[in-house]
């Protein structure tokens, strides 16, 4: 399923490519995945969702894109060579993206810590490609760069657990991009984390500016938190005088409009880190008290949290004990609205605050966690090894305490315990949530305390080692952002690598213009193109549309094509006979099974073998073959051998196969292009395996582009890109020098010498 809202009415048309199973349960069989969807459910491309029992194409009608291009782009080139085609296509894919972060992973933004869930929701749009409001998260530079979007997709396959020494533990595709240090130099190298290894180092960056000024802006701040704290209190509003802020009703002066960032004032915020609340009279929404609880043995604690309250705000704290506690509170709405927003209103929303988290300050730091560390501290001795630490339910509270021991020079562990949501005790169900721990070395004799010598510090951060790395399955939504510049972001406070360019075969989104299927033949005809060709994404998850545009243009004397990757089914093969007249079916890494796994997301590329198979049996459909090229992931020749000793086999000697060029694109911007000479390899093992036309695509001018003649080795046509330079066919594709008949279909079209680049729809 995909990470899409439930579906709670029909849109698009019903899908014809399906099968009904038990349980109410629609099975889609318009790919290979064949996606099993009960109601409201939408399949992994996106666009194919079940209501009312029925399964929908959901983006019928609905085009993401249309282009003239010539259909030697496609590439195709042994079929009606130099024609003008209208390229199109809706959106979605059922290919699988796996460059991404489990949900609840920590992010260091300018708001703090969030997870990167949370930058994704807090654009309010649910989205697969969404736009967060000006968060700023640190890149692998140490500079603060904005997030420029947040992406959310199902996904279902292997996640890493990546546990660094001290660090929280990072959850991450196999193919996502770390940042991995070189311990020498310290310059971090881009690497997907399937190839990172125990010991390697990650990066935690030194951020190279401060976002905090000096002093806390009250007046700012309250007025930020109108909204979201005074909720029914329509009347509330904020007075201010030269000195002063206070909530219109407030009896009381209020407190300073500004505060300095000082020890002692991060002290206090330390103590309400472990021991306060800010609790809000539920019968009058403009009021709030604010609450510090001690044990009545803590009397230097309750002094001093009393004695920090009079000097840096001013107010009167009220001390009251019941049994074992002390409660120190002080009924400010304006004090109490100031700590809940900025610091959370419990133990489970805790968090440090974020001018306390990203101050370059050391006083205010160290203050703070004086004060969090007497209020809710621990000390533990095991033989000669004594730790202090800390526990709290608030992961965000503990994340912002290890991030600043960390900064303070320390080396904190952190660790979570995975509770039982519930228990009974003495009959009654009780409800528990997780513990999270920070732990400290002070004393040990057999290796140093603070600063672990694992650690090594450098002008742009610390270098962290790789402690472990796991594998797991997987099954859910998965999250990743695109950040302007340098395109990283720290997760679980590491450099890891960003999105970019999320182009339109991902977004499962069903959009696009409004374009009925004669719409669609109509700009063909009018731009004076000779067929069609349903592309950029896998035609068959839009299968329905494409028959019912595929068939008018065939009454109008157009040709269509499927650029596809040939992962279908019989049903969709055989729908092809409506109106398919040429596919090219577009394999990566040869099919290779290691590479299909890993970038593709499928087990094998059995399935598309066999559609090839099919559709040769069937007789009606001019086919050729493309590969895509990877270097180092995706270049294997004995894979290539065997895919065109499989193409000579089933296929027969004069299927065309090309051997495209890969450009660094998407999400793969950490390969380089495929150098040519490895191209010429792939050619060599084509022609050695029987294949009369072996290509070269993506490198215009190499002699490898053109076609030649079986017969007397002469060029046939000679091409620059996309562009035909000569023709040397008869009107019956005979070779005009030694009378060879090629299987090419068609005479060079008059097209070939027009613009044959249109935009029609983006």
């Amino acid at each position: 399923m995909s990470s899409l809202p439930r579906l709670t009415e029909p849109s698009g048309k019903a899908a014809e490519l399906f099968r009904d199973l038990p349980a109410g349960k629609v099975q889609c069989t318009a790919c290979a995945r064949l996606c099993q969807l009960g109601e409201g459910q939408v399949g992994l491309c996106g666009v194919r969702g079940v209501v009312g029992g029925k399964l929908y194409l959901l983006v019928y009608g609905r085009v993401m894109a249309g282009h003239i291009d010539p259909i030697e782009k496609k590439p195709v080139v042994h079929f009606k060579p130099g024609s003008k085609i209208l390229s199109m296509a809706t959106s979605g894919c059922n290919w699988l993206c796996r460059y991404c972060i489990a949900p609840g992973t920590p992010v260091l933004t300018d708001r703090g810590v969030m997870s990167i869930d949370q930058i994704y929701s807090s654009s309010g749009s649910s989205d697969e490609i969404v736009f967060p409001d000006s968060i700023r998260v640190i890149s692998h530079t140490g500079h603060w760069r904005f997030v420029d979007k947040a992406f959310r997709h199902r996904y279902r396959g292997k996640m890493l657990r990546v546990r660094p020494f001290y660090l929280p533990e990072l959850r991450c595709t196999p193919n996502h991009g770390l940042l991995v240090a070189d311990k020498k130099s310290g310059e971090p190298v881009k690497r997907r984390a399937d190839q990172a290894r125990a010991g390697d180092y990650l990066m935690v960056p030194r951020a190279k500016a401060t976002l905090v000024s000096p002093n806390l802006d009250v007046a700012m701040v309250l007025t930020s938190a109108m909204d979201e704290l005074m909720g029914d209190a329509h009347d509330a509003r904020l007075d201010f005088d030269d000195c002063h802020v206070r909530f219109s009703r407030s009896k009381g002066t209020g407190l300073p409009r500004t505060l300095e960032l000082n020890e002692d004032f991060g002290e206090l915020l330390g103590l309400y880190a472990a021991e306060g609340s800010s609790i809000r009279a539920s019968n009058r929404p403009n009021s709030w008290t604010l609450c510090l609880s001690f044990g009545t043995h803590e009397a230097d604690l309750i002094g001093r949290a009393e004695e920090l309250l009079v000097r840096i705000f001013g107010v009167h704290p009220r001390r009251v004990t019941q049994g074992l506690v002390t409660r120190v509170t002080v009924g400010s709405s304006e004090l109490g609205a100031l700590f809940a927003y900025t610091m959370g209103s419990d133990c489970y929303s805790k968090k440090v605050p974020d001018f306390v988290l990203l101050n370059t300050s050391t006083p205010i730091r160290s203050g703070f966690l004086r004060g969090y560390m007497r209020g809710d501290g621990f000390k533990t001795k095991n033989g000669k090894q004594s730790w202090i630490g800390t526990t709290s339910v608030s992961q965000g509270l503990t994340l912002g305490v290890w991030y600043l021991m960390f900064r303070q020079g320390l080396a904190p562990r952190f660790y979570v315990s995975n509770n039982p949501p519930a228990y009974e005790i003495e009959g009654r169900v009780v409800n528990r949530h997780n513990d999270y721990m920070t732990r400290v070395l002070t004393a040990s004799d057999s290796e140093n305390v603070g600063r672990a010598t694992k650690i090594i510090e450098t002008e742009n951060g610390w270098l962290v080692p790789i402690r472990t790395i796991r594998s797991e399955d997987y099954e859910g939504d998965v999250y990743n952002l695109e950040v302007e510049e340098d395109h990283t972001y720290t997760a679980c406070f590491v450099a890891v690598s960003n999105c970019q360019n999320y182009d339109i075969s991902q977004r499962r989104k069903f959009e696009g213009v409004e374009a009925a299927p004669e719409d669609m033949v109509s700009k063909a005809l009018a731009y004076g193109c000779e067929g069609m060709a349903y592309t950029y994404n896998q035609p068959t998850i839009f299968m329905e549309y494409a028959r019912d545009v595929g068939r008018i243009a065939r009454s109008k004397g157009l040709f269509n094509i499927f650029v596809s990757n040939g992962y279908d089914t019989p049903e969709t093969v055989a729908m092809m006979d409506d109106f398919l007249d040429c596919v090219t079916v577009d394999f990566k890494g040869s099919g290779e099974t290691k590479f299909v796994r890993s970038y593709i997301g499928i087990p094998n590329a059995d399935p598309i073998f066999q559609s090839l198979l099919e559709t040769k049996r069937r007789g009606k459909v001019h086919i050729e073959i493309t590969d895509l090229v990877v270097p180092g992931v995706g270049d294997s020749l004995e894979a290539a051998s065997n895919m065109c000793r499989w193409v000579y086999d089933n296929l027969g000697p004069d299927t065309p196969v090309h051997f495209l060029r890969f450009h660094p694109d998407y999400k793969m911007m950490d390969l380089p292009p495929t150098p040519v000479e490895t191209l010429e390899r792939h050619v060599a093992v084509g022609r050695k395996a029987g294949l009369n036309y072996v290509y070269i695509g993506n490198v215009p001018g190499h002699r490898d582009e053109s076609t030649y003649c079986p017969g007397c080795g002469s060029v046939l046509i000679r091409r620059y890109g996309y562009e035909i330079l000569e023709d040397a066919l008869d009107n019956k594709s005979r070779c005009v020098s030694c009378g060879y008949k090629t299987p090419i279909v068609g005479p060079l079209s008059k097209s070939a010498s027009g613009d044959r680049f249109v935009p029609v729809i983006s």
